[in-house]
């Protein structure tokens, strides 16, 4: 069993965000296919209104780097502002783990996956994020 089917089993909520229609669909179809609820949004106000709507936490939010009007970046600093504990990875073909620094996300619990990505690595990515860790956080680092 790989980390994506471990943490599945407890049925965790995940926002994920992109304002490219066919990197969202691949994106919620595979982690809808590991078992996670998946909440989608194609920008950065909408996954605000459906974070809202859906009226409890996320344990993880996926967001692309390079959206307008609200870039992933400042998404994830207001999602952080009213969860301070959700777990974010951003995704990005453009942008390298370095505009997060820049983007002042570093002390968000987050992590990198570059586009293109095949669902395996996102899957794997996801479910290790999503892991139990006894006394440790997620680093910032390009994959």
């Amino acid at each position: 069993m790989n980390w994506g089917q471990a943490m599945a089993e407890s049925v965790q909520t995940i926002l994920v965000v992109d304002d490219e229609p066919s990197d969202l669909e691949v994106a919620r179809k595979a982690l809808e296919g590991m078992g996670y609820r998946v909440l989608a949004a194609g920008d950065g106000p909408s996954a605000l209104s459906v974070y809202r709507e859906h009226g409890e936490p996320v344990a993880l939010l996926v967001t692309d780097v390079a959206m307008s009007p609200m870039n992933g970046c400042e998404l994830a600093v207001r999602l952080a502002a009213i969860q301070t504990d959700i777990k974010v990875l951003f995704v990005s073909g453009y942008a390298g783990a370095g505009v997060l620094r820049r983007e002042k996300v570093v002390e968000l619990r987050a992590a990198f996956l570059r586009k293109p990505f095949a669902a395996g690595q996102l899957t794997e990515r996801v479910g290790s994020l999503l892991a139990p860790r006894l006394g440790k956080t997620v680093q910032t680092g390009a994959q």
